[in-house]
């Protein structure tokens, strides 16, 4: 999954918003020394991650990409289902995406020296270009993919996937709507599992 998608299935509170997020960055044992609402995140991003890969409809959208693709084939339908999330946001959540993505930042923000240096990098660019509001965009999905690709050395044409979002649309889109009840179950017993833990 992608960051909107974390922060999606986070518990509504800033060290939550922080450890979803920092599961991309925060690499090796967690430390026991991070709060634990923090900590708890972090993990349970990585469980998320490791559901989602595995998980049959997301596995539907990866075959269904062009295999010339490769490898990025997952990759891609991570942005997907984040574009697809903010695209049907008003099914899945109470509140507003513009509310929401706000709310965020300012949390985040908020324990700004708790974050680790990868996130407290990236935050200023995500604020300022509201990157999780703007997913709902096609065009952002390109750029993302276009931004992707450069950062794995141009070893995979992810700029050129965008062309399978247009083309897959209806059945990424089918496949997202099976997905995401699945993972609320998944989510909820996972995060039962790491309060008991």
């Amino acid at each position: 999954m992608n960051y909107l998608a974390h922060l999606y299935f986070s518990d509504p509170d800033p060290l939550a918003w922080a450890g979803s997020l920092m599961g991309d960055f925060v690499k090796g044992p967690v430390s026991s020394d991070l709060p634990p609402q923090l900590s708890r995140h972090i993990k349970l991003h990585r469980r998320i991650d490791s559901y989602t890969r595995d998980s049959e409809p997301f596995q539907d959208s990866r075959r269904r990409i062009d295999p010339r693709f490769r490898h990025g084939r997952s990759v891609m339908v991570d942005v997907f289902y984040d574009h697809l999330l903010a695209s049907h946001w008003s099914d899945y959540h109470s509140q507003s995406l513009e509310g929401f993505s706000q709310q965020v930042y300012a949390g985040l923000y908020g324990i700004f020296d708790q974050l680790s240096p990868g996130l407290q990098r990236i935050l200023p660019h995500m604020t300022e270009r509201n990157w999780l509001l703007s997913y709902r965009e096609e065009r952002v999905v390109q750029r993302v993919l276009q931004r992707l690709e450069e950062r794995l050395g141009h070893r995979l044409p992810l700029g050129d996937g965008y062309g399978e979002l247009a083309r897959l649309r209806d059945e990424l889109e089918s496949d997202f709507i099976l997905f995401m009840p699945q993972a609320e179950s998944f989510v909820c017993e996972a995060r039962g599992q790491l309060e008991d833990s």
